[in-house]
Order: structure tokens, then sequence, then C-alpha cells
């Protein structure tokens, strides 16, 4: 559920002077967090609120067939509208079960369509990718690592949709992706994200797999995009807004040298 602004300032105030309280009673020393990184973000990154209508309002993302859909079809009919996609080249990033894929295929005609999924997921490829017109490639492996991507022509449009908040490494995933895509293109990225109101990642354990999730809050998503070379940024207010999840079209703004060099953009959240 997306907490209201009112909601989240007071619940930070009230957890602040928690903080102050306990940390007197321990005789230990608290700090409030300096957050003028979000004067920077004003300055230098650029956000646009897109309010057209996203007819995607599950509470949940997996279906009672236990199907896990990151965005409608229609859904991603929305947001495409409007945009001249036509015959680009195009990435995907975790294709899965193919349901975006073949829309892309059918009503977008990509010149070239390339995907990044790891090795185990392939059984989910094989009983729709023989049904693909466009011309297609496959790179299988961690994409931080996919550098056969690279031997291709720039992309002009990636989809990277459910992925980021199962990995960790965050800016290596959004690096890899603005050095595959020509500036000025486009990265589609859905996320889940921490509703609270400052620039921390948390990582979130699931009980029983011995997995995790590292799961940024919205601030801490716009910096890591600025410091990746995304700097232009659209949030699709109207998705799913009861839930935890976020749908952003960002720009390539700048090149990344290679490396895993940063663009020198904002300041990270001081304390």
């Amino acid at each position: 559920m997306r907490i209201p602004a009112r909601a989240r300032a007071l619940g930070w105030r009230t957890g602040k002077r928690a903080v102050e309280w306990s940390t007197e009673r321990l005789k230990l020393a608290s700090y409030v967090p300096l957050l003028d990184y979000r004067e920077q973000l004003d300055a230098k990154t650029t956000l646009i609120r897109d309010e057209r209508r996203i007819p995607d309002k599950r509470d949940s993302t997996v279906s009672a067939d236990d199907v896990d859909l990151t965005l409608t079809v229609e859904g991603l009919v929305a947001v495409a509208a409007g945009h001249e996609w036509n015959g680009f080249r195009m990435l995907e990033v975790g294709p899965k079960y193919g349901i975006h894929t073949r829309w892309i295929d059918e009503h977008l005609a990509p010149t070239f369509l390339a995907f990044s999924d790891f090795e185990e997921d392939r059984h989910f490829h094989e009983p729709w990718v023989g049904e693909l017109r466009a011309p297609h490639a496959w790179v299988y492996g961690d994409l931080r690592h996919a550098h056969r991507l690279g031997e291709h022509a720039p992309f002009d449009l990636v989809f990277f949709l459910g992925v980021l908040y199962h990995s960790a490494f965050h800016l290596e995933l959004l690096g890899m992706l603005n050095r595959l895509t020509r500036p000025g293109g486009e990265m589609l990225l859905e996320t889940t994200i921490d509703p609270r109101p400052d620039s921390a990642l948390r990582v979130r354990w699931q009980p029983g797999t011995g997995k995790a999730k590292m799961v940024p809050t919205f601030d801490a998503l716009r910096i890591e995009l600025a410091w990746t070379g995304w700097r232009d940024v659209t949030v699709f207010t109207d998705y799913r807004p009861e839930s935890s999840e976020v749908l952003l079209l960002c720009r390539k703004t700048d090149e990344l040298r290679e490396g895993g060099d940063l663009v020198e953009a904002v300041r990270p959240q001081r304390g």
C-alpha cells in the first residue's frame, strides 16, 4: 500500500522522537540524516509525473494460477501509447513467460530483440520463443557480466520490469544497461520500493527461502538512476497506486565509462 505523504511525514517524526528518547535513555548519540540531496535532485535531474490512466490496479502481481506478471499487457499498451517505439532495437531483461515479449514482437515490430536471463529460467522460454518474428538473440547469465550483449549495436529501448529489487547490485545492473543503450535511449523500469521518506536501501529477508531482496526508497532509486546516467525520469502515478511498486520511464542522459565510474550528479544521504 502506498502511504500518503502526510502520513509518512508523521511516521518519520514519531520515529525520530522514539529514537531520541531511546538513545537518551541508553546514553547513546542520535542524529537526524541530512536530506540535502533533494536539492541536488531538483537541480540536476528531471522528474515528470505522468497521470495517464494505467489499467492495472491489482493488489498483487501474482495471479491465482501463480503466474507473477509485473505490469499487465493492458498496462503496457497504455504506457506505449504516444511513443514512437515501432521498429526499435530492444532489450528485455528477465522475459520469463514471454507475455510482454509476444506483445512487443507483434505490435512494436522490433528490428532486433535481445534477451538477458539466467540459465535456470530457460524452461520458461522454450514454449514461446519459436513464435517470435523479430530477429532475436539470447545471453544467459548474470546481467552484470553479460558483455556479449555489447557485441550488438546499442539498444533504443530496454524493458527492465520486476528485476532490480531481486539483486543487491543495483548500480552494476543499471550501469550495464546504460552502456548497452544509445544516448537518448529509454528504459521502462518497474520495481518494488520502500515507502519511507529517506534515500536508503533496505534488505528484506524471505523466511524459509534463504533469499533476500534489496528494496530502495523512491529517493534512493532516483539517486541510483542519476549516478548511472538516467537523470530524466517519468513516473506513471496511476500504476497500482495502492501498492509499493513504481513504474518509470527513464532516458539515458550520460555515458558511463567502461570500468564502473558513476556520474557525480548527486551526493548520497548524509548522517
